[in-house]
Formats: C-alpha cells, sequence, structure tokens
C-alpha cells in the first residue's frame, strides 16, 4: 500500500470513529498542513469524512498531494468524490509571488482552475482568499467593493475568486493577516516572526503604515463550518474587529511578556519589500454576521494563549520553548 493510500485509509477510520460524523459527507481541505488548513481539518471533522492533504510539511493523517500536479489531484477527486472542497493552499509570501510570477500562478491559481474543471456541479468549492484583493485606499471594504490588487499575489486572488464564484456553488472567504498557533513555536507564523524580532537586542525597524487586522484562525475555521453548515454561496468576509500597524501590534506582544520595544523603530514609511503592500484593508463583516456569525476573538486574547502554549517569556532567548 502507498502512503497515500494508507493516509486515505487511516483518515476514513479515522473519522467514521467521530461521533456525529454523517460517512456520507466527503471533505477534502486543501493545505492541511499549514497554520490556517490544520485548524480546518481538524474543525470540519464532525461535519463528515474529512481528507486533509498537504504537501511541503506533509504529517501523519495528511495525504500527500501536490497540487501542481494535475493527474494527481485528478486521481485524489477521483478517489474521494467529495461533497465538499475547501481550498486553502497556497504560496502566502507575496514578495515570493512577485519574484516567481510563473511558479506562484502554479499553486495559486492553476488548482483553482483544475477544481473548477473536475468537480461536478453539485459540490460545494470553498476557496480561502484575502483582503490583498483590495488597494487599500477605500476601507471599510464590502464583498462587492472593486478589487484592485496592488500585487500579483492579490491579482492571482482575484483571478481564483472569479472562478469560483462563476460555480453555483462557489464560496469565497476573504481574511487578513492571520494568528494562531502552529504544531510548534516557530511555526506559528506572525506571533513568532514578531517575537522573535522583539527578543533580538539589535536594532531593527517594524512597518507603521500598512493596517493589519490580525485574525485567530480558530475564529476563520469556525467562520467556514458555519457557511457550510448554512450552505452559504457567494463572497465573504471574517476579520478581527480592530486595526494596527505591525509596529502596533508588536507592542501588544512585548507587552504581554513585559519587553521593551526600545531598539525597535517605527517605520512610517513602511518596510520596504519586492512587493508592493496596499494600506489599510480592513474588511466590513456585517454580511457574515447577518447570517449569525459573531465569533471575532481579540489579538491579546489570542496572543496571551498563544504564548502560554509554548511557554514563551521576555527573558528567555531560544526557541521560546521551556
Amino acid at each position: 500500500m502507498s502512503r497515500r493510500e494508507s493516509a486515505l485509509c487511516n483518515n476514513a477510520t479515522h473519522h467514521a470513529r467521530i461521533a456525529g460524523v454523517n460517512p456520507a459527507r466527503n471533505i477534502v481541505v486543501t493545505g492541511a498542513s499549514g497554520l490556517l488548513g490544520r485548524r480546518f481539518a481538524a474543525r470540519l471533522a464532525d461535519m463528515g469524512n474529512v481528507t486533509a492533504t498537504g504537501f511541503s510539511q506533509a504529517a501523519d493523517r495528511l495525504v500527500p498531494l501536490d497540487l501542481r500536479d494535475a493527474a494527481a489531484l485528478k486521481d485524489l477527486l477521483g478517489e474521494v468524490q467529495p461533497d465538499v472542497v475547501v481550498h486553502c493552499a497556497a504560496y502566502r509570501d507575496p514578495d515570493f509571488c512577485e519574484e516567481h510570477p510563473a511558479e506562484a500562478a502554479r499553486l495559486n491559481l492553476n488548482p483553482v482552475a483544475r477544481l473548477c474543471e473536475l468537480l461536478p456541479s453539485s459540490v460545494a468549492l470553498l476557496f480561502i482568499s484575502s483582503d490583498y484583493v483590495f488597494d487599500g485606499n477605500g476601507a471599510p471594504y464590502a464583498e462587492d467593493a472593486v478589487r484592485r490588487p496592488v500585487n500579483l499575489y492579490g491579482r492571482l486572488k482575484v483571478e481564483a475568486e472569479d472562478l469560483v464564484l462563476r460555480r453555483d456553488t462557489g464560496l469565497v472567504l476573504r481574511v487578513p493577516l492571520l494568528i494562531g498557533a502552529g504544531v510548534t513555536w516557530e511555526g506559528s507564523g506572525f506571533i513568532f516572526k514578531t517575537m522573535t524580532q522583539i527578543r533580538d537586542s539589535r536594532p531593527s525597524v517594524l512597518d507603521h503604515a500598512g493596517i493589519r487586522f490580525p485574525t485567530w484562525t480558530n475564529d476563520v475555521a469556525d467562520a467556514v463550518a458555519h457557511l457550510l453548515e448554512i450552505e452559504a454561496r457567494g463572497a465573504f468576509h471574517c476579520s478581527s474587529l480592530n486595526g494596527g500597524t505591525k509596529y502596533e501590534w508588536a507592542l501588544e506582544l512585548a507587552y504581554l511578556v513585559g519587553l521593551t520595544m526600545d531598539h525597535i523603530a517605527p517605520d512610517a514609511d513602511g518596510s520596504a519589500t519586492r512587493a508592493p503592500r496596499p494600506g489599510n484593508t480592513q474588511l466590513n463583516i456585517e454580511k457574515i454576521m447577518s447570517t449569525g456569525f459573531n465569533r471575532f476573538t481579540p489579538f491579546r486574547q489570542v496572543a496571551r494563549s498563544v504564548l502560554q502554549q509554548f511557554s514563551v517569556t521576555g527573558a528567555q532567548k531560544g526557541s521560546g520553548q521551556s
């Protein structure tokens, strides 16, 4: 039995044992080794039989799948026969996308086109998009606001959104900067990277121009489950309520662990990056709230939870794990 066949078998056996599962509902989650996809796979397990796929960081219970391989994707869909596909696999670094446009399209756009081609019209396809589809000059943005991305990452998201929204069962969820706990402290994204900079005594700068709305992956996973439960269609936004610059969010983290930020200067011009960044991409969340969803956890509460999970303190200079 191949590794892929074994993972498929293990997933089916594991989820069939969960109380309340509807075994007739097959759910595929792509990018399930990532910060967000991992939460999706866990959260949706009580809604059906979840097949979680991963590639660069494939682990136990993940079905290995390179989404850039059209034949492999077709084979997996044929084996699983999904009723729902939640697609969140992507290159998430705008600078990488800007520097490698062909490769960025291979993962951030082509698999979406392939999914739309292969999936029957009855299959719900939920695509995770980004606030970077907007230019940052007209916040807050409603779902039907004009999309004017300022970098390739955002342009690819726009093209992918259009493909999904042409489907009767297409669903797009736009999210901003994501925060949460990874499998390891080093895999905990924005919080880990920012804390690493705070704990490094060397002088540095942090962006103090772009307004960001860090949003908990657990909240987004609940939003996805909610939208699937009510069989929503079209575009929706999920975002935390409070915005700030990366420098301001670093101040919050420094406060939580009792560290100074004297060595970090606010960069009011915005940090130099290969790909341009939009200014304020606040997402209007009235539409999703009107459906009954109302979970938007404050940054400090999420950050405190992640720091406590990995026993991170201000004095510690290593990995942040005790």
